[in-house]
């Protein structure tokens, strides 16, 4: 807790007289602080006044003091033009440059020689003789470099104005030249000899240093001259950074003064104009006066002054509005001291006499008094009711614990509810991912097969392909694994013996459970037969005896056995798979979840909590139960029952070695799949084998094609946009019969859904996918035959 607000919760603890205390010298704090916020925002305004009123003033009398120096340059120009040595050698040098031959170097140099005892005798820091084009051509002054002989200054707008032959023979201008030596501020003057312009002569001072200090005093401000976005001088080395014009540019008026903020400081600035450069830059002279630097100046000794006198007007106006608070607050405390000694003995103490007392203080004790006769009577009706309360509290009870054993078992049923509604949920979306990656699979597998087909024997690309072939099919087994769990599998079901299956499998079993466990095969008599899908089966067997590996870490037995569950009368009704462990064994908590889907102890990246949960599911799809015995270091064992095949059809024989399906030829071929690159490879694979092929992406786009052409075979998918599979088919029943019956369909997921019973109940021949290249040609050229 912060300081500010440890005060605030003892001050809100506090007595009323503190209170009081405290607001009067809070309220007297805030009136200080007002009083002498007033007089410094009363300051700085006569402050800004004062000195934009100083700066206007000076912003005049420079502009005056600039007109007159104007004046005298001009009239100083017109002297120095009118020398009669300067004039005759001036005259002498044109005459000759007009008659086109070269001009004597000894008026040159003459010119050049009163050039510079003329600069010296006005007293300039630069004097310039331009010719009539505005050429220079001699120049003096004694602090400033001689500008190159033959530089234009033309671009000047004074010296255009001095040549321009319209323009009286008196008349000129004033300007800022820019050099290599710095800014000059001029006057330009015609020459003029004769009725003609012979060039023009410009007089000036330098704008440096010197001239800023002599503007800085004369203004009692600090002074800055700047050209364009540069500064060319200033009074103050503090006035010089890089931002400073830009910032005076955009936050100054031309007229008058402003206020402007410089960094950290604020100032009342005022511009005077000296001129144009000839690149047309304005400059300028700008004058500031600190005005925060000033207000702090005026108001850091008033600032002590209220800080003292403040602080003594606080603690006099706290001390004193305590005393009339404990005067007036008497009463009250004595009627607070009388409440309180009736709520130490839990009743009224008598009446309080308060004739005597203020009008607040007596009507706080009548109200008081009726509070505590309304309480009384209230006392006693909730005494006669917490007695029959307390009568019908054991009718409530015995209801309340029925109640408790209702929602108990609600909780119950509702468990089993959610549990049945994830299952159903997390199967629904398997099932969608699996139709998904049938196309996909039958694609990888579909082109890889068509590569392998074409390779050449030999090739080492041929081993590279089959394990692409080999990748596909686990892909495919993991399918059917997704299948299996959204019970959207169709099963391969034969009659099996179960204990023959274990056999088979037993050997993968001890390589994937690891040498530190012992693995036992244990079959009691023989078995019943179970009608079961021989891989989904293995799956079990799979997924159970990884789980009992991961519960034996440190080494274990793991116990497969087999054995028939009978009836009352010998006969068998069940086939009974139990799996057991002897590992760590699980508590009731995660006995209780562990066929959930996702659920599991194992650390992250070491479990998805899908193995039981698709155990449970390919049990549940075979009609059969799988329970679980485990207690805490005890073990573990999934029993699995299976009901026992009845039908008393014989096992299935091994398929066959796969055989080379012949090519044909002059056989058409419709296929009719959405998936664009399943669809290609299909065709691709019917066309090696001679088959002529053409595509549909669906059922209308195949009815268009089947209006102008006749096939011998259409290879259709079942689920389709616009118009599916089974559409398709009822279409073709009513408009052309026989080639309905030439209609070969492929899918991924029909088990328990209406596609299922329309294969059943049409008879139509059909490829679950994923599928083998040489499983569909096979099929094709069965149909056709």
């Amino acid at each position: 807790m912060s300081a500010s607000a440890s005060a605030a919760a003892r001050l809100r603890g506090a007595s009323l007289s503190i209170k009081l205390a405290a607001l009067g010298g809070a309220v007297t704090a805030a009136v200080v602080w007002a009083a002498f916020w007033g007089l410094s925002v009363e300051t700085r305004a006569s402050t800004t006044a004062a000195y934009t009123a100083q700066l206007e003033r000076n912003q005049r009398t420079l502009g005056q003091l600039q007109e007159r120096r104007a004046r005298e340059l001009l009239f100083t120009a017109s002297l120095v033009s009118q020398a009669p040595d300067f004039q005759y050698s001036l005259k002498q040098f044109q005459v000759e440059a007009n008659r086109g031959a070269t001009p004597n170097p000894s008026y040159l140099v003459e010119i050049d020689r009163h050039a510079q005892r003329l600069a010296q005798n006005s007293r300039a820091d630069l004097l310039v003789i331009t010719d009539d084009s505005g050429r220079v051509f001699s120049t003096g002054g004694a602090r400033v470099g001689l500008l190159p002989r033959g530089a234009r200054l033309s671009s000047l707008p004074a010296v255009n104005h001095a040549l321009d032959a319209n323009a009286p023979a008196d008349s000129g201008g004033v300007a800022v030249l820019e050099t290599d030596a710095g800014y000059f501020q001029v006057a330009v003057f015609p020459l003029v000899q004769d009725g003609f312009t012979l060039g023009a002569l410009i007089l000036g001072h330098r704008l440096d240093s010197t001239f800023v200090r002599d503007a800085a005093s004369a203004a009692d401000a600090d002074v800055i001259v700047t050209a364009g976005p540069r500064t060319v001088s200033a009074s103050t080395h503090a006035l010089t950074g890089a931002n400073l014009v830009s910032k005076l540019g955009a936050g100054v008026r031309t007229s008058g003064a402003s206020t402007l903020m410089l960094g950290d400081e604020e100032f009342v600035v005022a511009p005077v104009k000296l001129g144009e450069t000839q690149r047309r830059e304005a400059v300028q002279l700008w004058m500031l006066q600190p005005l925060s630097r000033r207000v702090t100046e005026l108001m850091d000794p008033l600032r002590r002054d209220f800080l003292v006198y403040g602080t003594l007007a606080v603690l006099v106006a706290a001390v004193g509005i305590a005393i009339v608070a404990r005067t007036v607050l008497a009463p009250f405390t004595r009627f607070v001291a009388y409440m309180r000694s009736g709520a130490a003995a839990d009743q009224r103490q008598g009446r309080f006499d308060a004739d005597r007392e203020a009008i607040e203080v007596r009507t706080l004790n009548d109200s008081f008094n009726q509070l505590m006769d309304s309480i009384g009577v209230k006392r006693r009706a909730l005494e006669e009711r917490t007695a029959e309360l307390a009568s019908a509290n054991v009718v409530l009870t015995d209801e309340i614990n029925e109640r408790i054993r209702v929602e108990q078992a609600l909780r119950e049923s509702e468990a089993q509810l959610r549990q049945s509604q994830k299952l159903e949920a997390i199967g629904t979306l398997a099932g969608g991912i699996a139709h998904d990656f049938n196309n996909l699979i039958t694609v990888i597998s579909g082109y890889t097969q068509l590569v392998l087909m074409r390779a050449e024997k030999g090739s080492p690309l041929v081993d590279d392909l089959r394990q692409v072939i080999e990748a596909s099919d686990r892909a495919s087994t993991l399918t059917h694994q997704l299948l299996a769990f959204s019970r959207k599998q169709v099963l391969q079901s034969t009659v099996l013996d179960l204990g023959e299956v274990v056999n088979g499998i037993s050997p993968m079993l001890r390589r994937i459970i690891g040498e530190h466990i012992l693995l036992s095969v244990e079959s009691i008599g023989p078995l019943a037969r179970v009608r079961a899908d021989r891989g989904q089966l293995e799956q079990v067997l799979l997924n159970l005896a990884v789980n009992a590996r991961d519960a034996m870490s440190g080494g274990g037995s793991l116990t497969i056995s087999t054995s028939n569950e009978r009836d009352a009368a010998g006969q068998p009704t069940a086939v009974c798979l139990a799996v057991t462990d002897t590992g760590i064994g699980m508590p009731a908590d995660v006995r209780e979840r562990i066929f959930e889907p996702f659920f599991t102890t194992k650390e992250v990246g070491k479990g998805t909590g899908l193995g039981l949960t698709v155990a449970y599911a390919i049990v549940q799809e075979h009609g059969g139960r799988i329970t679980l015995k485990s207690e805490p270091s005890g073990g573990a064992t999934f029993a699995v029952e299976l009901p026992a095949d009845a039908s008393g059809l014989p096992r299935l024989p091994p398929p066959a070695k796969e055989a080379l399906v012949p090519a044909v030829s002059g056989v058409a071929v419709l296929v009719v799949e959405d998936e664009a690159a399943l669809g290609a490879a299909v065709a691709e694979s019917l066309q090696d084998s001679g088959f002529t092929v053409d595509r549909a992406s669906d059922g209308l786009e195949a009815l268009e094609r089947l209006r102008a052409k006749t096939y011998d075979l259409i290879i259709c998918d079942l689920k389709m946009p616009r118009l599916d599979g089974t559409q398709f088919y009822h279409e073709l029943e009513l408009t052309r019969p026989q080639m309905a019956r030439r209609i070969m369909f492929v899918t991924g997921d029909v088990a328990g859904t209406e596609a299922e019973r329309f294969l059943e109940e049409s008879g139509c021949r059909w490829l679950a996918k994923p599928f083998r290249l040489k499983d569909l040609l096979r099929a094709a050229r069965e149909m056709v035959a």
